[in-house]
């Protein structure tokens, strides 16, 4: 007999079956590889750069969501295990920001909307208000903040290339 899903993986699977979520898969912006509660691993599309992937992997860490912000990772599909900084996305100026494996060892991303990277950063509540998680947010505030970096002018393919 299989246990009832936790209230947490209940708000996000139905949150991953609203229009938000939906339409961005529509749009091929991202789509979900997986849920292994509190784990979801999903890709978001990026900008053809030479060397560079069509899509970025990411391993999300859910734990009590949409309570607490959600954290995530980059994430190698095939080897199930963090992404080399070799292949992290890089550019000129946000994106290198953003992805830095120097930065929590490579554990997260650099930004107002991730549990990790939050911690420490009082002053982006006021810097950047739009990207403050909270419990009435739901998992494609991260996705489109994503998203836009890896489609942006700035984004130049990966560290490698």
């Amino acid at each position: 007999m299989t246990a009832a899903p936790r209230p947490d993986e209940q708000v996000f699977r139905s949150h991953l079956a609203e229009g938000p979520f939906q339409a961005g898969a529509e749009r091929r912006r991202w789509r979900l590889e997986s849920v292994a509660w509190p784990v979801a691993i999903i890709a978001v599309s990026a900008a053809p750069r030479e060397g560079g992937p069509a899509e970025f992997f990411f391993r999300f860490d859910l734990t009590d969501y949409p309570q607490t912000a959600p954290t995530a990772q980059l994430w190698d599909l095939l080897s199930q295990a963090r992404l080399s900084p070799a292949k992290w996305p890089t550019g000129r100026l946000r994106v290198p920001s953003v992805f830095r494996p120097d930065w929590k060892d490579g554990g997260c991303l650099y930004l107002p909307c991730d549990r990790v990277a939050m911690e420490g950063h009082d002053g982006w509540r006021a810097q950047h208000p739009h990207l403050i998680w909270n419990a009435s947010r739901d998992i494609t505030l991260y996705l489109e903040t994503v998203y836009e970096l890896l489609n942006s002018s700035d984004y130049s393919g990966v560290r490698s290339a």
